[in-house]
């Protein structure tokens, strides 16, 4: 009669974290540099903006195969570089953001990703929308597909 006993069986989440590929670290990656980028606009990431980018993080669904607290936990490490070399956390995440430039359906979710950072603590001030603006030039998405300038016409 064979063994029934499944506790030494990994779970789920074990089994999708072991199945990633380095395209999902390339976007992981990307991701974390972007909302890092667009949360540290103003220079600081209040508490409430990390309350918020936990919910955010549990939303973000390329961000589901590594789970919220992994995340976080790369989140909180690029914030501290920036607390200690704010120009080489920003160089840090726009290199991993521009990994994302060859893939443009990625490009745009990520674009859209920082987006929804921005207005998470209710509203997108002018630092966070040059952030974002930096973002579309680095991974040559139009801003006006995200309104983040006119229309021409």
């Amino acid at each position: 009669m064979p063994n029934r006993n499944h506790r030494y069986r990994p779970d789920f989440r074990s089994l999708l974290k072991e199945a990633w590929t380095p395209g999902d670290a390339i976007q992981f990656d990307a991701i974390i540099g972007a909302c890092a980028l667009v949360a540290h606009a103003d220079g600081w990431v209040t508490v409430e903006e990390r309350r918020k980018l936990t919910e955010r993080f549990c939303a973000i669904e390329d961000l589901a195969i590594f789970g919220p607290d992994e995340a976080l936990d790369a989140f909180d490490q690029l914030i501290d570089l920036f607390d200690r070399d704010a120009e080489l956390a920003r160089s840090d995440a726009e290199a991993a953001v521009a990994k994302l430039r060859s893939h443009p359906l990625a490009a745009r979710r990520l674009v859209a990703t920082a987006c929804g950072v921005a207005a998470a603590d209710g509203g997108f001030d002018e630092a966070e929308r040059d952030i974002v603006l930096r973002l579309c030039k680095i991974l040559n998405v139009p801003p006006v597909e995200f309104e983040l300038i006119p229309t021409a016409g």
